[in-house]
Parts: C-alpha cells; sequence; structure tokens
C-alpha cells in the first residue's frame, strides 16, 4: 500500500474520531455505514480528479452558528492536506503546524525571555486573518509548489468554496474558510515570506502562532524597524493589525501571547484569557438556563468547562 492509500485509511479513521460525538442524523453514521462497499469506488473518484465537493452547511443550535463541510468532503479535504503537508512552504518559526505547538512556542518565549539579551517586544495579531485572505494569493502559492493536478484541483475547490444555509447557496468573494484540515496549513504556509525575513534578522527573536506574532529586540531601533516592516508585509497581502491585540513597548512592562502573561520574573494568564473564561462561563450558563436545564444540569455543564480550561491553564503554566 502506498502512502496516498495508507493516507485515505487514516483520514477515514481521524474522521470518525472527530465526529463521534455527531448527533443521530449526521451524515458520519451513513459514511460509516456504507464505507466498506464504497470506499475504494470513492478514493478512486478523488484520484481521477472527478471529486467536486458540496458547499458547506450551515449549523444552528439555540443562539450559536456554525459552518461545517460534509463527512466525505471533510474526508477528502483531510486527505489532501496530507498530500501536500511536505510540499507547501512552512518555516520551523510558525508554531502551530504540527510538530511545534502552542506548549513548545511558550517555552521558547520564555527562553528568550529569560536570556537577558531583549528589552523590546513587539506583539501583534491580524484581524480577521482567514476571512482577508486572497483567494488568488493562495492558488498562485499553491500551484506554484504542487504539481499534482487532482490536488490543485481539489484546493481550488475549497479555496472557492460555497455555503448552503436554508436551500440559499453563496460563494464568499474573499477569504478561506476555517473549519478544515487544510486552513491552518494554508494559513502557515501563505505568511512562509514573513517567518523566513524576520527568522533570518540578526539580535531578533521573532515567532508566529497562526495569526499572532511575537517579536522581541534589543534595541528601539530594531524594534522600529521590525514594526515597519511588518506592516509594509501585511499591507502587501491586504491585512490589517488588530489594534485590541497589539502591544509595543519595553519587556519589564509585560506582554500577552496564547494567553500568557509574560514578565521578565515569571508567566500567568493573561488578563483577556481571564475575562475570556469568566463571559464563557457566563455564555455556558445563561445558555443552558434558556434551554430549560435543571440546575444541576446546568452546574455540570459549567464545571466540565471549568475543568477542561484548568486543565489547559496548568498545562501552560507547567515549567
Amino acid at each position: 500500500m502506498n502512502k496516498a492509500a495508507s493516507d485515505w485509511l487514516n483520514a477515514y479513521a481521524w474522521l470518525g474520531q472527530r465526529r463521534r460525538h455527531a448527533p443521530p442524523n449526521a451524515d458520519i453514521w451513513h459514511l460509516r455505514f456504507h464505507w466498506a462497499e464504497r470506499a475504494e469506488a470513492l478514493y478512486q473518484q478523488v484520484c481521477s480528479g472527478n471529486y467536486r465537493l458540496l458547499p458547506m452547511q450551515v449549523y444552528r443550535h439555540y443562539d450559536r452558528s456554525w459552518l461545517q463541510w460534509g463527512a466525505q468532503d471533510a474526508l477528502v479535504l483531510k486527505w489532501a492536506s496530507w498530500q501536500v503537508e511536505n510540499q507547501l512552504p512552512t518555516h520551523e518559526r510558525c508554531a502551530h503546524i504540527k510538530g511545534h505547538g502552542g506548549r513548545k512556542s511558550v517555552d521558547q518565549v520564555w527562553r528568550e525571555l529569560t536570556s537577558g539579551d531583549y528589552a523590546f517586544v513587539y506583539r501583534t495579531d491580524i484581524r480577521g486573518y482567514y476571512r482577508h485572505i486572497r483567494k488568488a494569493q493562495v492558488l498562485s502559492l499553491v500551484q506554484q509548489h504542487v504539481n499534482d493536478p487532482v490536488l490543485t484541483d481539489l484546493i481550488e475547490q475549497y479555496v472557492y468554496y460555497s455555503v448552503e444555509d436554508g436551500g440559499e447557496i453563496t460563494t464568499p468573494e474573499q477569504g478561506i474558510c476555517r473549519g478544515c484540515a487544510l486552513s491552518p496549513l494554508i494559513g502557515a504556509s501563505l505568511l512562509h515570506h514573513v517567518d523566513r525575513y524576520f527568522a533570518a534578522q540578526e539580535n531578533v527573536f521573532y515567532l508566529r502562532y497562526m495569526d499572532d506574532f511575537v517579536l522581541l529586540t534589543r534595541t528601539r531601533w530594531q524594534l522600529r524597524r521590525c514594526v515597519k516592516r511588518m506592516h509594509e508585509f501585511f499591507n502587501l497581502s491586504g491585512f490589517e493589525t488588530h489594534p485590541d491585540k497589539t502591544q509595543l513597548g519595553r519587556i519589564e512592562h509585560g506582554f500577552d501571547w496564547l494567553g500568557l502573561w509574560f514578565t521578565p520574573t515569571g508567566t500567568s494568564i493573561a488578563p483577556r484569557a481571564l475575562e475570556n473564561y469568566r463571559a464563557q462561563r457566563m455564555r455556558l450558563y445563561e445558555q443552558a438556563r434558556r434551554r430549560g436545564l435543571s440546575q444541576a444540569a446546568t452546574d455540570e455543564r459549567v464545571h466540565a468547562y471549568e475543568t477542561r480550561w484548568n486543565i489547559w491553564a496548568k498545562g501552560m503554566l507547567r515549567r
């Protein structure tokens, strides 16, 4: 069995794990029921270039709504992401790709912060990164690095995705969808030139996690030069920084990175992360009460969120 065929089976296993809690009428169960008889035919359809993605569906649950690919499309896109992950350029300073991760990036920032080599920090975020990505730029990137017409066609369908909401189908003119296995890879590769440029600068520490950036410099002049260059990169790609998530100044004043507050003396949960935590607890409580859940059921739901959040917080603060 070659890698592509093995990845096909692994993508199916991945999908089953991801949607194991799907409701009884979800299409994942139809796919699983017919998998034994249809898996090979579906794989051959994909490999021949005849597969077509369906529009993403809008789902609503009380006051929450979200977009989701159908189970079969999610399977195909996961498989496609594994085929191109070693073809699209990514940089080691982009921390959200496989093999890096938030925990490792936190450790990296802490090591550099406590090394005593840096005095200034620039921390920023792209406002609506996925929403403002230019589709033509993504296709140009893919066509430059991926030679397989089957894969480039699938990614083109993914880029020019449609959305169905109650029978009405629309195609967003700008941006790419977030809920897809390809999205983190595209997000990493699209700004590879930015990662490469700043990683090569002397006496500057640079790290990116998705659309979050942190730069440490020795001098104020270096900081100003880096900020100016960063804005030039953003302007060329049609991006802008998020004013509420941008910090600029001396390291000793502290800065927010991936939900942690960094100072030369230690790390703690960032104020913004704590505010989001409290707001989400309140939101879960209000949603449960509006649905008519009992006090015990409401408390159980909120407690489950608190447990997950505490596990995340302890893991991020662990040294």
